[in-house]
């Protein structure tokens, strides 16, 4: 089908929803309603959704309150229990994990056992975070999140099919880093503030630190706000358990920085602009180069909430932009240069309306995406390549009595473009003295149809359960349709082994789930959030590193394929917490199978990540002196588990470990907290697992040895 009839398709499909939700007769129910802590209204038999404030850079805020498996770490149990980690933050919620190399400050979320290639859609404050980076025998075409801790506060998790903009194009699920809002800086009722945090350690921990100042001003019926921030931090060569350094130097110095506008001219209007950038260096061992980062993010967003029900207007603009280069000398891709820019937007609605005891709820909308990949004559196995993505989605629920039952479907298109070969200089017509000429151009592309349909029940006042069912899919990348991936691979007098017959991966994915949010059970004031879930996962076509052999090639070559039959991934969540006010307990439990299907040559060139089946983390902690001083420990507990190594049966076994933590806070002042903490205080020698080929190798522990950390961090 040709492209112009994909773009025909979904302008009728967009033209038909409109033109059913101004048929309508959306007329406002006049029944007295009474709002619940949940956050809902309810009137009879019938609940009516209350209009919620949730724009998809922060719609992770109520994890026991949405339908769906979610987790939730704010910007001040990041920095007090987990000292600015955001990969021990990020392992520390149910079904979700991260590959953690020493040597790459870049992270990557790992969502129910899925990584790489665009999965998990990464964002920051919305905005997808797409780079990748093939070199070295550790290599891995993972994507890499730059964000610096310091300014981020706040991380949200949504596992399993996500629904709206955020989840075109993902498989997995979607993780959101918030960084900082003018709100977060500054204090209730106050003009003008400003937020400081510092933070250092022993065991080469070095140093952070952060300043932020904001500013809100009134104008008529509105108001204008500002924020503006800075981080700068430097970290050593760190040792392990055994006392000894850790294979692959994670030295680096990062710097970063943001501003952000936002005015809001009434009640109705809101337009926010936004900007964010990082720089980074670092020598990344395990694959024999010297990196240097930097990474610029803008975006513009608008709001249009005015007392009515049929508007809930939201809409979202972002450029983002990352730059790689292989600084020194040595290596055959030395001088590497390569840039990925990733430019899109997102308009959606929410409308709301009663029919008797139905209340009905229709959220619609379209995003567009471009991401694109251009690298100079050492770009390896970094193809030029540009993958434009739309997606076209509307979501129906209708609410009666106790119950909620939930239609969406999406319509989604997928146009890849890339290189598949290039001329060397002075050959093929291609000029003496300049780069390599593009050679061959191939195209791809495609439409997808994405059902889903959920039903969830207020049982009692106390629990909810839900249940959902729907598809998503991922289309093949650049570097996986035109390149074959390995990561010597220059594309100039070498065999091409492209795939253009790949096609993108599909996935079924069933959610079965219960919220219990319960208060003043064993005292006055205390309150139980529990989530409890199972999913089961069922993937076709999924793309990996094999021998294939196409009509009238003599032998089987190597390229990324789609296996045959079904890839199944299944599991158990536990997430909650209990607060006595005096005393607390969180707990994440994961005990699932999600072997991700190991590549050809898998580790070499082509790392994947591996998670362990069963995973947890513990924490529980005490207040005193009118709950301003806080002391809490954590255990962290990850199961075996196997790093990748050539196919199944060579890969490397990583044992189980149990690492345990301290920390504590003291809130001295209404402007100022005192924070410290140790890590892996039994100073136990252990191997981190889905750290990668190179590290698991080297049989040298990964894992940081015993750590101590002091901070502190002022508001005013």
């Amino acid at each position: 089908m040709s492209r112009f009839g994909d773009r025909g398709r979904q302008a009728a499909f967009v033209t038909l929803w409109l033109a059913a939700l101004t048929a309508a007769p959306f007329t406002a129910s006049a029944q007295d309603t009474s709002t619940s802590e949940e956050g809902e209204a309810t009137s009879g038999l019938a609940t009516i959704l209350r209009r919620i404030t949730v724009p998809w850079a922060n719609f992770e805020t109520t994890p026991y309150q949405r339908n769906a498996a979610a987790s939730y770490t704010s910007g001040e149990v990041l920095q007090d229990r987990f000292g600015g980690d955001v990969n021990e933050a990020l392992r520390s919620n149910a079904g979700t994990f991260t590959r953690q190399s020493s040597d790459q400050p870049g992270i990557t979320p790992n969502v129910r056992g899925l990584q790489g290639f665009g999965r998990v859609n990464s964002t920051i404050d919305g905005v997808p975070q797409t780079f990748t980076n093939l070199s070295g025998h550790g290599g891995t075409f993972d994507n890499f999140v730059y964000v610096d801790p310091n300014l981020v506060a706040g991380v949200g998790v949504t596992r399993g099919p996500v629904t709206g903009a955020e989840g075109m194009g993902a498989l997995a699920g979607g993780v959101n880093f918030r960084t900082l809002e003018p709100e977060d800086v500054l204090k209730p009722g106050s003009t003008f503030g400003a937020m400081t945090t510092w933070r250092a350690g022993t065991n080469d921990y070095g140093w952070s630190g952060m300043a932020a100042g904001a500013a809100r001003a009134a104008f008529g019926e509105g108001d204008i706000s500002v924020v503006g921030a800075y981080s700068l931090s430097e970290a050593g060569h760190y040792d392990n358990g055994d006392g000894r350094k850790v294979p692959f130097d994670p030295s680096q110095m990062p710097k970063s920085g943001l501003f952000k506008v936002a005015v809001a001219p009434n009640s109705s209007h809101r337009v926010k602009l936004g900007g964010r950038w990082y720089s980074n260096s670092f020598y990344v061992q395990s694959g024999g180069y010297d990196w240097a980062i930097d990474n610029q993010t803008y975006t513009a967003n608008y709001e249009f909430t005015p007392d009515s029900d049929w508007f809930d207007l939201r809409a979202n603009a972002y450029h983002n932009i990352t730059d790689l280069a292989f600084e020194g000398a040595g290596g055959v891709f030395a001088g590497r240069r390569g840039k990925q820019t990733g430019t899109g937007f997102d308009l959606a609605n929410t409308s709301r309306a009663d029919f008797g005891a139905v209340g009905l709820k229709l959220h619609y909308g379209f995003a567009f995406s471009h991401d694109d990949y251009e690298g100079n004559d050492q770009r390896g196995a970094n193809p030029d390549g540009t993958l434009v993505k739309t997606g076209t989605f509307a979501e129906a629920t209708a609410s009666y009595g106790i119950f909620d039952l939930t239609l969406g479907l999406r319509y989604d298109t997928w146009d890849l473009d890339g290189v598949r070969g290039y001329t060397a200089p002075g050959r093929g017509g291609c000029p003496a003295g300049g780069p390599a000429c593009p050679a061959e151009l191939a195209s791809r592309g495609g439409e997808e149809w994405n059902p889903r349909i959920g039903l969830a029940a207020r049982a009692t006042d106390w629990l909810q359960l839900y249940a959902s069912y729907g598809r998503s899919y991922r289309a093949p990348t650049a570097s996986e349709m035109f390149y074959p991936g390995g990561h010597n691979f220059n594309g100039v007098g070498d065999p091409i082994a492209g795939n253009l017959d790949l096609v993108p991966e599909k996935m079924w994915g069933l959610d079965i789930g219960a919220n219990i949010t319960a208060d003043n059970l064993a005292v006055q004031g205390d309150k139980l959030r529990l989530k409890l879930g199972y999913f089961d996962n069922r993937i076709e076509d999924f793309i990996t590193y094999g021998l294939d052999r196409k009509p009238g090639e003599s032998r089987a070559v190597q390229r990324w394929v789609n296996l045959a039959g079904t890839t199944r991934m299944n599991g158990f969540e536990i997430e909650g917490s209990y607060d006595a006010g005096f005393a607390y307990a969180n707990v994440a439990v994961t005990i699932a199978d999600t072997k991700q299907p190991l590549p050809y040559f898998a580790g070499i060139g082509n790392d994947v990540g591996r998670l362990p089946d069963d995973y947890a983390t513990v924490d529980i902690g005490a207040r005193f002196l009118g709950r301003k001083l806080t002391f809490g420990g954590r255990m962290h507990y990850v199961g075996d588990s196997v790093q990748a190594f050539v196919d199944e049966q060579n890969s490397l076994p990583i044992d189980s470990y149990v690492l345990f933590d301290l920390y504590s806070s003291w809130q001295f002042s209404e402007h100022g907290k005192l924070f410290a903490s140790v890590e892996n205080v039994g100073d136990l020698s252990y191997m981190a697992a889905n750290a990668g080929f190179a590290e698991a190798y080297s049989g040298v522990a990964t894992g940081r040895g015993r750590t101590f950390t002091v901070g502190a961090s002022l508001k005013f």
